[in-house]
């Protein structure tokens, strides 16, 4: 070491200008020289750095700016100013120095220095951008980092998002004046929000902080930039208040990508983040959708802004946006009519540049045919004008088509996330398969093919590009064609499923490169002498090779899109398999891969790199093993891979194994694909019996996590399907009759409701409003009542929103939408519908049949675990809940003095739940003469389901007929008077008549039939 670490130390506690000197000396001595990076640790520089930007009371005055004179330039830096600016640039290339230096770093409090206001508010440029490179390097870090290591990006985006920082990001992103240093400023944060934000907290404060509006104000700063600017947008901006809401165009075109993949990392397949992107102020200004709000037959009607709509339906003529796309079969380019913008003439207000400096807009050129106005207000006089999209999605579209790399990725993840949420024409979903997901399959193998002939230059920043396109591509593929079987089929037809398959493969099979070289140091590797130093001056992990994080990474996103193609489709699954890759998707379902070819020069690097020898050979994390229980979900949709390739893997053993898995995530992945493996047809259901999987299944039934418990039912329901009536009563006496009951009739809203009202009785005082006795099920008006609208929709706007009618028409939408996704009341009660559905239906398959060689056995089986169900589980406290199903259940009052009278709302019986309750009564009716006298002599029972004949659901019309078929039948002569008197009670109560109608007037044939052979059934009955 060239410099004297005690004199530097003590030159860096002296006055600012020699603290400069110091700094410049120390920053040149270390930049790309990692030796002496960690001979400075070892000295207790990294503390020293933190103290000088740490605000200092006796140098620096009260205020953020330091010790600054106001009558200074802003250009103009003081020396304190001069000094934070050295220090953080030095404290950079300790931060890009690899996930070692992370413990000294987050030891010493460098990351909550760097967040505070002095550095990320200071009103120098260049010190706001060196101090989130700083952040950007220990992200980058991190994303190395051990996974033993208590640093992760967990963590980091825990405390970069923590609400007292939340506000300095939001202000770098809405600069008051822009240049080269503030957009660069801009990129860095969107790359921290789009690398850091994976948690549903996150988002949520994202968007409450206003900064997904920030984001989307970049965006529209990009369209308005290359002139993608509605015509006439400008003008009618002005009249509906938005003028102001048109940004200025940026400086570079650089950063698209950032930008766009923050804002996917935020709203992913929120509906109400979505919605709060497309009603974001800034695009409505520039992507406006418009209305003729005059007569049907105006000389010039007049037009205003409309919102965009969720589940848009497509007009029949084509809309300007989509002049940027060529024409496909099932989305044709229809010119001559453009919808909303048939008013606007060739000549338009963004035809030359405008004062400000904006460029005209690129659509004006291909509008050389435009409807009379009058012709277009025919047109559209009888339709829904105001049920259109947003013109972002055509707008994406081309992004994908037109651009490179990583904006491609990126604009066809906030494409997904617009489509997936409904924002979309459906008449979309066709054309998408034809424009994007070629574009998409073409990205990754171009990227796949560069890196090999790169071969292992891992570092270079082309590299890092092609590694991220690698990663990412399968993931938004999956997304995108998930449910879409015409996108999965288009994917197909692109070759995905080898392509996939090929990255799948080569994350365990490509040899790893060699291991980065260490300086020589001459204690070699024998005790490390730094063990004695403070967490502040002492190394930490060497963390992981970059190769095997890109590995993992790939793993995930393969296993994923693979899982997503195999989700319809026989012959896709057919084609997976023959791809020889279900050893490699098996394999991913252990913790520590086996039998892989790297696996030895895996265990050889682990020793080279290793500081402490005690790392592991590779693992695959948690998110791999869940993805590849999805990927063994959907193959196992195949009964034919189900008893081939599945059986020949033994894809049964790993992932019994991991029902006991302490991560419950993994639990409730491998729980769902025991739904699969249980059935009756699956050669893997005996072996899971014998290994104990009913146990396992009713301890997971009374697990606290509803999703567990919902896919633990689930499988039950399978596993006591067929099987014998004494696996079917111990099965009943593991999961516990009482249990049972509570799952069938518990309300978990219920007791939220409860602890809720007792928290707003101890809350409110005598003055407190009436309103808080109203219902809660949209009926919430005090915001304090709901925590999760608390917050402003829109958090700043240049003009009072109150005066700007479309805000105020978006507002009430948005709010509509957080009630429906964030409400936990609403939650609640999804989460008991599904878990009584599957509750019910495993009750009906208790006492369904048995398979049995002899058909007098089975039905003495059945007829002897109906008498079991109704002993243990009491009759008439059996019957008493399943009436109880087929009623309009009264939703609670959020507070218990609320007083009950004619305006309480009632949630009508779900279908699902009443299919379940009726199909029980089937089975029951389906027994002996004396079960079906039990189901008759239940009155209450019977009329309830006579109030049902009307629903909508096309499955209850077919049980009801179902169990009047049952229940009408006669065994013998001996039960042909009670046959009789069966019959004659469903007539009294008016079931005949109701019969009658369905077969005459009934929509579904199938119903009609049913109901034809039930009426006849009945008139022989009596």
């Amino acid at each position: 070491m060239d410099l004297d670490p005690q004199a530097i130390i003590a030159q860096l506690h002296a006055s600012p200008a020699e603290r400069t000197v110091a700094l410049r000396a120390l920053k040149n001595d270390v930049i790309g020289d990692i030796q002496k990076k960690t001979l400075w640790v070892q000295h207790g520089l990294i503390p020293c750095i933190v103290m000088l930007l740490r605000p200092n009371a006796s140098e620096r005055s009260v205020t953020r700016k330091g010790a600054r004179q106001s009558f200074l330039p802003p250009d103009i830096f003081t020396d304190d100013e001069t000094a934070q600016l050295q220090a953080l640039q030095l404290l950079e290339t300790f931060a890009n120095a690899g996930p070692a230096f992370l413990s000294p770093l987050f030891a010493s409090g460098a990351l909550s220095v760097v967040l505070g206001e002095l550095c990320l508010r200071n009103e120098h440029p260049e010190i706001v951008l060196a101090a989130l490179r700083v952040i950007k390097d220990l992200a980058v870090a991190t994303a190395s980092a051990s996974a033993s290591s208590h640093i992760n990006l967990q963590s980091l985006a825990n405390i970069i998002f923590a609400e007292n920082y939340l506000e300095s990001l939001h202000q770098i992103l809405v600069p008051q004046t822009s240049s080269r240093d503030t957009e660069a400023q801009i990129t860095i944060v969107a790359y921290l929000i789009r690398t850091l934000c994976r948690s549903e907290h996150h988002r949520t404060v994202l968007v409450d902080s206003g900064i997904l509006d920030a984001l989307a104000t970049r965006i529209a700063a990009f369209a308005v930039a290359e002139g993608y600017v509605l015509p006439k947008a400008e003008v009618r901006a002005g009249i509906e208040g938005l003028r102001d809401y048109i940004p200025d165009p940026p400086i570079s075109s650089e950063g698209l990508d950032e930008v766009l993949g923050a804002v996917a990392a935020i709203v992913t397949d929120s509906a109400y983040r979505v919605c709060k992107l497309v009603y974001s102020p800034s695009i409505l200004a520039i992507f406006p959708n418009f209305s003729n709000g005059g007569s049907q037959y105006p000389k010039s009607p007049p037009e205003f802004m409309v919102l965009p709509a969720r589940m848009p339906t497509r007009p029949k003529g084509s809309e300007i946006m989509d002049l940027l796309l060529p024409g496909t079969p099932s989305y044709p380019r229809v010119h001559g009519n453009t919808g909303g913008f048939s008013t606007f003439s060739v000549q338009t207000s963004r035809e030359s540049p405008s004062a400000n400096g904006r460029p005209s807009s690129k659509l004006q050129t291909s509008l050389i045919s435009w409807t009379p106005p009058e012709e277009t207000a025919i047109r559209n006089a009888d339709s829904n004008v105001a049920d259109i999209e947003s013109p972002l999605v055509p707008w994406l579209i081309h992004l994908v088509r037109t651009r490179n790399g990583s904006e491609v990725l990126m604009a066809a993840s906030v494409l997904t996330s617009l489509f997936k949420t409904g924002f979309a024409y459906k008449a979309r979903e066709a054309s998408m398969g034809l424009l994007v997901v070629p574009i998409l399959l073409g990205l990754l193998e171009d990227a796949e093919s560069k890196m090999k002939e790169s071969g292992n230059k891992w570092m270079s920043r082309e590299a890092r590009v092609r590694l991220n396109i690698i990663e990412e591509t399968p993931a938004i593929l999956a997304r995108l064609i998930t449910d879409s079987e015409c996108m999965q089929k288009a994917a197909f037809e692109c070759g995905a499923i080898k392509t996939i398959c090929r990255l799948l493969k080569s994350s365990y099979d490509t040899p790893l490169s060699g291991a980065k070289s260490r300086p020589w140091s001459p204690d070699g590797d024998g005790i490390d002498e730094t063990s004695s130093l403070t967490s502040e001056c002492r190394l930490g992990d060497e963390g992981q090779h970059p190769q095997l994080t890109h590995r993992r990474r790939v793993r995930e996103t393969a296993l994923r899109a693979l899982g997503a193609l195999a989700t319809f489709k026989e012959d896709f699954r057919k084609a997976i398999v023959d791809q020889e890759v279900v050893a490699y998707i098996i394999n991913s379902l252990h913790q520590f891969p086996v039998n892989s070819k790297q696996a030895k020069d895996q265990d050889v690097l682990h020793h080279a790199i290793s500081r402490n020898k005690t790392s592991q050979p590779e693992q695959n994390p948690v998110s791999v093993i869940v993805e590849a229980c999805y990927a063994v979900q959907m193959l196992s949709r195949s009964v034919n891979t189900l008893r081939t390739a599945l059986v020949d893997q033994s894809a049964s053993e790993p992932l019994f194994r991991l029902l006991r898995h302490p991560d419950v995530e993994v639990q409730i992945a491998a729980t769902a694909c025991m739904c699969n493996l249980v059935p009756d047809f699956s050669p893997m259901r005996n072996s899971l019996i014998d290994a104990g999987i009913l146990e396992v299944l009713c301890e997971h039934a009374h697990s606290l996590n509803p999703t567990l418990r919902l896919n633990a039912l689930w499988a039950l329901k399978h596993l006591v399907d067929c099987a014998g009536i004494d696996y079917k009563k111990k099965c009943v006496e593991e999961l516990e009759s009482g249990w049972l009951i509570q799952l069938i009739c518990d309300d978990t809203e219920n007791r939220v409701l409860w602890s809720a009202g007792v928290r707003s009785e101890r809350q409110s005082t005598s003055t407190t409003p009436d309103i808080m006795d109203e219902d809660i099920d949209m009926s919430f008006a005090d915001e304090h009542n709901r925590p999760w609208l608390s917050s402003s929709l829109y958090r700043t706007t240049p003009t009072p929103k109150s005066h700007i009618r479309i805000l105020q028409s978006a507002e009430s939408r948005l709010e509509e939408l957080k009630e429906k996704e964030q409400n936990p009341y609403r939650k609640a009660r999804q989460d008991d519908v599904a878990i009584q559905e599957q509750s019910l239906d495993f009750i009906r398959n208790l006492i369904g049949g048995a398979h049995s060689s002899n058909a007098r056995e089975s039905a003495n089986d059945t007829t002897e675990m109906i008498d079991y169900l109704l002993n243990i589980l009491s009759q008439d406290r059996l019957f008493t809940i399943l009436a109880s199903k087929l009623r309009p259940k009264p939703l609670q009052p959020f507070n218990r003095r609320s007083i009950s009278g004619s305006d309480n709302r009632v949630l009508p019986p779900q279908a699902k739940i009443i299919e379940a309750v009726i199909y029980i009564l089937v089975h029951i009716a389906a027994s002996i003469p004396r079960h079906r006298q039990l189901v008759i002599a239940q009155t209450e029972l019977l009329v309830q389901l006579a109030k049902l004949f009307n629903s909508q659901d096309r499955e209850v019309r077919v049980a009801l007929c179902h169990l009047i078929n049952n229940l009408t039948w006669q065994d013998d002569t001996n039960d042909a008077s009670a046959c009789s008197q069966r019959a004659t009670k469903l007539r009294d109560l008016g079931f005949l008549k109701k019969l009658e109608t369905l077969g005459q007037s009934d929509d579904e044939l199938d119903v009609r039939e049913r109901a034809k052979a039930a009426v006849w059934q009945m008139k022989h009955g009596y």
